[in-house]
């Protein structure tokens, strides 16, 4: 398939410990049409799904009606516990005291039948193939570079980069993995990736999450967007944006972009007056009964963006249906490939869906005709100096889609994510063929290179930076975070509540036979 399209706030966020947000520099009402059916003719699609989310703020509708909520809250009461082996006896001791004397015996032995069920691994999917020996990739030693703070143990959804002589990280931090008012976002820097300085703390009230920092003339901005903090509902509210100019020093944030807008990558290219950078997003009733639009955009300032043609003013849309977080990568000979988390499902199924665009129309992305029933999530692409493309994403061995399709649509929704939830997950870095060799269905497309050793639970969110100082292009640091009180057969949903931390790695790409050099 193509894609290329053609009031007041609300705010539920607590204000204690945060600034005022009266002192917001706020969009232009007028250029949003004041919400009124006259002006709404001419809003692009993109303004009319602002509008619509403004609108459903309040509505806590999921797919699947109350069923995903209740789940949700189900999950949280059990997976937040921490004394199964006091319970587990507890259970016994009543079953003693109850008489239920065949249950007595039966219970340890189970509950040793399910240990040992346990221990197995589940061996790597036929679907996801192995990458030729001729690409390795090669991890140094994971460096925790979050702190621990008593009451926030949940680090997570982190950026880095490099600027002038230090790297400059920021993630979240909070008390849960799910939406929260007492979120914050930290902001560090290091010389070397083994001490980390703290420079900056932010909250207002309301979750804040997915922080992506790029430079920009000089400047290094920050990009974050807040979310309605209940745990039960996925509603975002604003993205931010703040700037400094040694990476100390930050301005207070201002809104930008769209009114529930979910940034998920910015990259820039080009040098000077003649750097752009690229902006992928999306915008829509996530985990709801509506669709979600990714959009494609581009500026020369970090601040204002225009689509990328062939789209025209009128949208920046080049995905319309189920699709977020979508990470995009541009190829030796300029064309653009992409993947996206399918979690809400579309014509097309379940799983992740890969795109492609020509150089010269980079607006006009093409899909598979069907999805890859495995989720890449929270994906980021990376290309190497002689043209392979890296995928640094999660890893899940089990396929997402193992709802029967013969049910409610919505309903299907909702058993891939609670089964999904319960499944462990762990992280790794991939090879994605060039959009050439994917054909209809993408068979083979993406290759596993390597897992990340000591990434269980909640984990598989990258950020990926060149080394500072190295003048190839096959050498990064990468940041990812992950459970650190887990198993890795652990369930995700049980990683989410556990504690999580941020970690840096050293990571070096290498073809065999040069050397170890990485070059072509």
């Amino acid at each position: 398939a193509h894609w290329c399209a053609s009031a007041e706030d609300v705010w539920w966020c607590a204000q204690t410990g945060a600034r005022s947000l009266a002192g917001m520099v706020k969009k232009d009402a007028s250029k949003k049409g004041g919400g009124s059916a006259g002006a709404k003719k001419g809003l692009t699609e993109a303004e009319r799904m602002e509008e619509e989310m403004r609108e459903l703020r309040e509505d806590g509708k999921l797919a699947g009606g109350h069923l995903l909520p209740a789940l949700h809250w189900l999950g949280m009461q059990i997976f937040s516990s921490a004394r199964y082996k006091e319970i587990f006896w507890g259970f016994w001791l009543l079953s003693i005291l109850l008489r239920a004397w065949t249950t007595v015996l039966v219970m340890p032995f189970a509950g040793l039948l399910a240990t040992l069920a346990s221990y197995k691994r589940p061996p790597r999917p036929e679907g996801i193939p192995l990458a030729s020996m001729g690409l390795d990739v090669l991890l140094g030693r994971p460096i925790q570079a979050s702190k621990d703070v008593p009451g926030l143990h949940s680090n997570n959804n982190v950026t880095i980069t490099s600027f002038g002589d230090r790297y400059i990280l920021a993630y979240r931090q909070s008390d849960v993995h799910f939406p929260s008012g007492k979120t914050q976002i930290v902001v560090a820097h290091s010389t070397d990736l083994n001490s980390w300085t703290i420079d900056w703390i932010y909250s207002n009230g309301c979750d804040l999450r997915e922080t992506l920092l790029f430079e920009m003339g000089g400047t290094l901005m920050l990009y974050f967007f807040s979310l309605k903090p209940a745990h039960g509902q996925f509603k975002p509210l604003h993205i931010f944006y703040t700037t400094s100019q040694d990476g100390s020093k930050w301005e207070e944030p201002k809104e930008v972009c769209y009114e529930g807008e979910v940034p998920w990558e910015i990259k820039v290219y080009g040098e000077g007056k003649d750097a752009i950078a690229y902006k992928s997003s999306y915008l829509g009733d996530h985990y709801g009964t509506k669709d979600v639009l990714v959009l494609f955009e581009q500026s020369k300032d970090g601040l204002k963006w225009n689509p990328v043609p062939p789209c025209t003013a009128e949208s920046s849309v080049v995905y319309r249906g189920g699709i977020s977080e979508v990470s995009f990568e541009f190829t030796k000979s300029g064309d653009l490939v992409a993947i996206g988390r399918n979690e809400d499902g579309d014509s097309t199924g379940f799983g992740s869906q890969l795109f492609y665009a020509r150089k010269g129309s980079l607006g006009s992305w093409t899909s598979l005709k069907v999805s890859l029933p495995w989720r890449f999530d929270s994906p980021r692409l990376a290309s190497t100096s002689w043209g392979e493309i890296l995928l640094f994403a999660r890893y899940a061995p089990n396929p997402y889609q193992l709802a029967p399709d013969w049910i409610d649509f919505g309903y299907q929704k909702v058993i891939n994510l609670a089964l999904c939830s319960l499944l462990p997950k762990s992280a790794a870095v991939y090879r994605l063929a060039p959009w050439e060799e994917w054909g209809e269905s993408g068979a083979g497309a993406i290759q596993l290179v390597r897992c990340f050793e000591g990434s269980a639970g909640d984990t598989g969110f990258f950020s990926v930076t060149h080394e500072r100082g190295e003048t190839e292009s096959n050498s990064w640091v990468v940041a990812n975070y992950t459970s650190t009180t887990c198993q890795s057969h652990a369930p995700w949903i049980y990683g989410q509540m556990m504690p999580s931390h941020v970690y840096v790695f050293r990571c070096r790409a290498v073809q065999a036979g040069n050397g170890g050099s990485g070059s072509s």
